[in-house]
């Protein structure tokens, strides 16, 4: 497995990026030889604190906070960035695909109460019978009108167990009514699939959540007893996540062999090979974007090199660099660039991405993703997403675009069907 930095721990990739965490910062011996600089900004955050007259009154923790993103910064690195605690902490749920809440996808807009897009499945919110276009006016006995989204997030979270109290209005009751909830852990699905036809599989998966292979296999395996000859597996829009379940998604469809490698500062190669259960040669499509990047595209990239499968739609990200989340002390952290990393023909992706066999480009792709989230009703999504588009375009404009087809995979389906039925042909002799 790949190592990436020593003595760090599990390997991620997210957020268009692909990183290691480790526990805790690790103090080298370099002390010594950075004394000068680090007596120098003492010195300034001495001067800071004692002369600056402002709003603020800066303390040790908020200048060293912000020494922290400068030093960041200015790596010129968009992949190396600091945390505070509240930004990683929300890191930390993307990856793991969890939180303690109530259970809701939301949207809010300035001087406007906070919207329900939809409730998530099995949740205390959903559980209550709240719905998609309530109106969430009160949270803890505030009102939403004048908070920002953040802001209504942070009260809604908190320890499992504990309760919040929301006013909420509906539109078609024309009435305000109090809903009290228990806060819970909330698990996110990032898979969904479904038979397109009697022969044909769809999977989705829009991100790699930690140990969200678990639900690809679960998935992949019911499309398969559905009578699934074939599978379109669309990575559109995925921005990456755990490379642990990267590497153990591409080797459902591989055999054997590499599955990507890095190379550090050193120049030393790490290699992950295949590993867990192989699912068969079945023809298999994978559908990118540019938006899919990072774990998308070393899978991608794995499928391609073996032309295990074919890829279409359009030009991959191109997020081809390693990054290490380390923890620090005072619950904040940073994520620094530490790698490259090499698909199986030892190609870096970094900055160029990677180009599909069958190129079908949509200007308009946002139409046709709901949101990371899979388990939500999907219907309530669209047209939450609709009436923004109508919003924005205007009604006449709007009809044109949401009536669009989805060409990536209609080409999809039109490859597949080829590639079924010259496999029939073959087995008939024809």
């Amino acid at each position: 497995m790949i190592k990436l930095l020593k003595n760090t721990g599990v390997a991620l990739l997210l957020s268009s990026m692909l990183m290691t965490t480790t526990s805790a910062y690790a103090v080298d011996n370099g002390f010594i030889s950075n004394i000068r600089e680090l007596k120098e900004m003492s010195d300034i955050m001495n001067i800071l604190k004692e002369n600056h007259v402002g709003e603020k009154d800066p303390t040790n923790k908020t200048l060293m906070q912000g020494a922290l993103k400068g030093m960041m910064e200015s790596l010129d690195d968009p992949h190396s960035n600091y945390f505070s605690k509240e930004e990683l902490e929300s890191f930390r749920e993307d990856i793991e695909g969890k939180y303690a809440g109530v259970g809701m996808v939301i949207q809010k807009k300035a001087d406007e109460p906070l919207i329900v897009v939809s409730p998530i499945e099995d949740t205390p919110a959903y559980l209550a019978g709240i719905k998609a276009k309530d109106k969430i006016v009160e949270i803890a006995g505030k009102s939403t009108y004048q908070l920002t989204s953040e802001e209504c997030v942070k009260l809604l979270k908190g320890e499992p167990g504990t309760l919040v109290k929301l006013k909420v209005y509906r539109d078609s009751a024309k009435e305000t009514r109090d809903v009290e909830l228990k806060r819970s852990i909330i698990q996110l699905k990032y898979v969904k699939s479904r038979m397109l036809n009697n022969k044909i599989g769809y999977l989705r998966l829009t991100q790699f959540g930690e140990n969200v292979y678990k639900d690809v296999s679960k998935n992949l395996e019911t499309l398969r007893k559905d009578g699934a000859q074939g599978i379109i597996f669309d990575l559109r829009s995925n921005p990456g996540g755990a490379l642990g379940q990267a590497v153990k998604i591409a080797s459902m469809f591989i055999p054997k062999g590499k599955i990507v490698s890095t190379r550090g500062k050193t120049g030393e190669e790490d290699v992950a090979n295949r590993e867990g259960k192989y699912y068969g040669d079945f023809p298999l499509i994978i559908l990118i974007n540019e938006g899919s990047a990072s774990a998308s595209e070393i899978v991608a990239g794995a499928i391609k090199d073996y032309k295990r499968g074919i890829l279409i739609g359009e030009k991959s990200f191109g997020k081809g660099s390693v990054q290490t989340l380390l923890p620090l002390p005072d619950g904040d952290g940073i994520k620094l660039t530490i790698a490259k990393y090499y698909t199986p023909n030892e190609i870096s992706i970094n900055g160029v991405g990677i180009k599909p066999d069958i190129v079908v480009e949509e200007k308009d792709d946002f139409l046709f993703f709901n949101g990371f989230v899979t388990n939500i009703n999907e219907k309530e999504t669209k047209e939450n997403r609709n009436e923004i588009i109508k919003e924005i375009k205007g009604e006449k404009e709007a009809k044109k675009m949401i009536s669009k087809e989805d060409v990536q995979l209609d080409r999809a389906i039109l490859e597949m069907t080829k590639m079924l039925n010259k496999n029939s042909n073959k087995k008939e002799g024809k």
